[in-house]
């Protein structure tokens, strides 16, 4: 071979050789630039930027990674392909799925009795992750005495990341039965069993709505006679008290008036009267129902006591009438507002029968009697058991209940006869 061909030949390998090194370059350095490794938080969404440290032609997943599901850790085997001087080349990159981040939740704070310890799931709320979380108390809440607590939840995903979540509790020491009151020997006509829970009132120091039952399973409503009848009281807490009563089974007599019919003349009266107004507090109602009794009834000593609603249509009608008269028509009045309150009668009769009303104003029962005998405003309104004249009004504590909460603390300071407005106390 010549010397000028031979230099040809070698400058033109020397080309391919240099164009080989060029694009092995140009190939390598598009790969170096492609992560081998990438780690990314469940929930993620599969990203190319993320496997790229800069900018390369052409560059996507080769595999459809929308197959991916990133809510759960894992590890995955991807292949991106890239462009490089018009063709195309694949590189292999693992993906790896990891949960890192700890559940949330928030605490619901609680109020237990003693012993009653709620399951855990119970006491927190908008639990959030993505992944299945177990709640468990971290150590055993103990709510054997009653106080103010902050107990620890634990929400746990399946990695094992944890949150801590503090839950308030308040822990309530609860054995008192809740109290029957107003529970006394009653009579009922036949067919107007409705009558049976007039006059009687539960209370309990923590649930504000006990269970109330009417036992009549030794009463025969259908026959005239005396039965025991029980009324029974639960708590949320389980604690429970009873009373049993007499109840006198007889027929209706023919003299009787519905309660609605007491009301319509009740309404008529305070229209014409203007004894109070709709928009008064109980206290200022009854103030002004016993004060206008006291002052428009006028006493005669007679009245048909065959029913209370007898002597209240005859009072309410005539405005005469005794005692009877005056506690019926107050009853019909205090009923039609929803005033709670009940018939006192005198114990021992001495002279005569006596009769008034406890009405139960401000969270407690208050004696209240508009034909008051001794009384130095002319008639009682709101007043404790010492306020009251022990002779013409001694009765039977123990037809009411042993536990009633007839007021103690005299509150006359507060009580003004001339405006009829009771003062806070």
């Amino acid at each position: 071979m010549k010397k000028k061909e031979i230099v040809l030949v070698s400058s033109l390998f020397l080309s391919v050789v240099l164009v080989g090194i060029g694009v092995g370059y140009h190939i390598n350095y598009s790969k170096a630039l492609i992560k081998p490794e990438v780690i990314i938080e469940t929930g993620s969404e599969v990203v190319i930027d993320d496997f790229l440290e800069g900018s390369i032609s052409g560059v996507q997943f080769y595999t459809d990674v929308s197959l991916i599901n990133t809510s759960v850790p894992g590890s995955y085997l991807l292949y991106i392909s890239y462009e490089e001087l018009g063709a195309e080349f694949h590189q292999d990159v693992v993906l790896n799925v990891v949960d890192t981040t700890a559940p949330e939740g928030e605490a619901v704070p609680q109020t237990v009795y003693t012993g009653c310890l709620p399951q855990p799931e119970e006491v927190v709320t908008n639990v959030e992750d993505l992944a299945q979380v177990q709640i468990a108390y971290k150590t055993v809440p103990d709510v054997s005495h009653s106080g103010e607590y902050v107990f620890q939840v634990s929400l746990t995903d399946e990695s094992g990341n944890e949150k801590i979540i503090d839950v308030p509790f308040t822990v309530i020491d609860d054995h008192l039965a809740p109290l029957i009151y107003g529970a006394h020997d009653i009579e009922v006509f036949i067919g107007r069993t409705s009558t049976f829970l007039n006059e009687v009132y539960v209370t309990d120091d923590y649930d504000p709505s006990p269970e109330f039952i009417v036992d009549l399973s030794h009463v025969d409503l259908t026959a005239p006679g005396t039965y025991p009848l029980t009324y029974i009281a639960i708590d949320e807490n389980g604690n429970k008290s009873s009373v049993t009563v007499n109840i006198t089974m007889r027929d209706e007599p023919e003299r009787y008036y519905e309660p609605e019919a007491l009301y319509d003349l009740c309404r008529q009266l305070n229209e014409l009267y203007g004894i109070y107004t709709e928009d008064m507090t109980d206290v200022q109602k009854a103030f002004r129902i016993f004060n206008w009794s006291h002052q428009h009834i006028i006493y005669m000593n007679d009245s048909d006591r065959t029913d209370w609603t007898c002597a209240a249509y005859d009072g309410l009608t005539t405005l005469r009438g005794d005692c009877y008269t005056y506690y019926a028509v107050n009853r019909a009045f205090l009923d039609m507002e929803g005033i709670p309150n009940m018939l006192v009668s005198r114990y021992p009769v001495t002279w005569s029968a006596h009769y008034w009303n406890l009405v139960y104003l401000e969270g407690e029962w208050y004696h209240c009697d508009s034909l008051a005998f001794s009384a130095p405003d002319g008639y009682y309104f709101m007043c404790a058991v010492e306020d009251m004249n022990p002779y013409d009004h001694r009765y039977d504590e123990s037809l009411y209940g042993p536990e009633i909460n007839i007021a103690q603390s005299p509150v006359g300071q507060y009580v003004h006869y001339d405006t009829l407005e009771v003062d806070e106390f």
